[in-house]
């Protein structure tokens, strides 16, 4: 019996690989839709409700595959230099009491580009495309101090994420897919739901009057100035 998890942050391509691994890799295909799952994500505040509905299929022996949020199931104490100090411990109750086999990792290599994607899906609401129709998008303006939230939040999830690859990494099966490479993975252009990949980064920067500004911000923060790794997405300062 395989419990799959897949580990992510926002825009790293988790619901394509979801997707790939409850079609592909479950001994008969999972749709969370037909056993009473409102999404396939697991968010801090869920964790109990999806834990408890995640163990009645256990029962059942089913094979399943939900997305888990990193910021799910962890307590997290800032230092200086906007650096952190974690703890993963319900993560790592969560993922032993369910009996999880295999973390699917999913991440971007190109930081500022999926802050981009970020900000651009969240004021256009264009989150996922679906049926193969394109979100429609706005040139905007962002204002600074929104630029500077999102540059904390995915400052934290960089570094929280290789926190999860250290710390879970030896104990499970582990995966890891490289958004920008999923192509070369699985087949994307045929999504079971119909999502692929939206704009490319030349096109997210034409759509921010302000991208320059974005850019200056971002330089404050050390994944900035760091390397994703291609081989586990590991944040490298």
């Amino acid at each position: 019996m395989k419990r799959h998890l897949v580990i992510y942050y926002g825009r790293s391509g988790s619901t394509l690989v979801d997707h790939h691994v409850s079609r592909n890799l479950c001994s008969k295909e999972f749709w969370f839709s037909e056993h009473g799952f409102p999404s396939s994500e697991i968010h801090h505040d869920e964790l109990l409700i999806y834990y408890k509905k995640l163990m009645k299929l256990n029962e059942k022996q089913i094979d399943w595959c939900m997305k888990y949020h990193i910021s799910s199931g962890m307590t997290a104490r800032p230092l200086k230099g906007k650096m952190y100090d974690f703890s993963l411990e319900g993560s790592k109750i969560f993922f032993e009491d369910l009996g999880i086999t295999n973390l699917h990792f999913s991440f971007r290599m190109d930081t500022l580009d999926t802050i981009y994607s970020h900000m651009i899906a969240d004021r256009d609401n264009t989150w996922v495309m679906t049926d193969g129709e394109m979100g429609k998008h706005k040139k905007r303006y962002y204002e600074k101090d929104y630029a500077l939230e999102i540059c904390h939040a995915y400052n934290k999830n960089y570094f929280l994420y290789n926190e999860y690859v250290k710390e879970f990494s030896k104990d499970f099966d582990v995966s890891f897919y490289p958004y920008e490479n999923l192509g070369n993975i699985f087949d994307i252009d045929n999504d079971p739901r119909g999502m692929k990949k939206q704009l490319t980064k030349e096109q997210k920067i034409d759509l921010i009057w302000n991208y320059d500004e974005i850019e200056l911000i971002a330089k404050e923060f050390p994944f900035y100035h760091g390397t994703i790794n291609k081989k586990n997405g590991i944040l490298e300062v």
